[in-house]
């Protein structure tokens, strides 16, 4: 109920600043219990998406105070942002600084192993995206930066970074259905592969800053504004 209630946020049937409406009518609404709709209203207070005035209705948050550490609210959020790619652009901005110096240490520490596996990761995105499976791919993806930061051996970076991983997983999921940037990412990360199978961190840091770059890129040039404005016309 916690996503039909925050869908109903999105699109302005309870507008931001507003009140909702009492736990009551929301559960006549939905069709389910005062207890359905008071866990719903708690899940939505941890994110601060709406917040509870002792005694009185609750109330709707602006956006920008929403977490930004919750998968399933990125996007929500971003398309609630007068320009949608400020979240994903910030998220970037968070990888360049911990998947670089990442990348560098797993081309110093990996072992043979992690190479072998990180060759069979990449194996498995390329024949999810020949087969167009958006989600085998999405999930190869994610593991092969995962191995990196095994392969890094550092807890205290695998401590920044985690908090990230649902809402890296979300973006993941979106930018994976464009193959284009399917088939740019195949290309980037063969490059890091190789730097890293190499042993060599300089090559391995390149390589990652012209995937992350290339990340940025293909967000504007697919899923930004002008992006979506042509699939509309078309």
């Amino acid at each position: 109920m916690a996503q039909q209630l925050l869908q109903l946020i999105l699109d302005g049937t309870f507008p931001i600043g507003g009140a909702l409406p009492s736990e009551s009518e929301l559960a006549t609404r939905f069709g389910v219990s005062r207890l359905t709709v008071r866990e719903a209203i708690r899940s939505l207070v941890s994110t601060r998406v709406i917040h509870v005035q002792q005694g009185r209705s609750s109330v709707v948050n602006p956006a920008s105070r929403w977490s930004p550490l919750d998968g399933r609210l990125l996007l929500a959020r971003s398309r609630a942002e007068s320009d949608a790619l400020l979240l994903p652009r910030r998220l970037l901005e968070a990888r360049r600084a911990v998947e670089v110096a990442i990348v560098e240490l797993a081309a110093i520490r990996r072992q043979e192993s992690h190479v072998e596996r990180l060759g069979a990761l990449h194996e498995e995105m390329l024949q999810a995206h020949d087969r167009g499976d958006v989600s085998a791919a999405t999930e190869a993806d994610l593991a092969f930066h995962a191995l990196l930061f095994e392969a890094a051996d550092n807890v205290f970076l695998d401590a920044l970074f985690e908090p990230l991983a649902s809402v890296l997983r979300t973006l993941r999921q979106e930018t994976s259905s464009v193959p284009e940037i399917r088939s740019h990412a195949l290309d980037r990360h063969a490059a890091i592969l190789r730097a890293v199978a190499a042993g060599d961190p300089e090559a391995a840091r390149e390589a990652m800053q012209a995937h992350l770059m290339q990340t940025e890129e293909d967000l504007e040039h697919y899923l930004g504004p002008d992006a979506v404005a042509g699939s509309a016309v078309g």
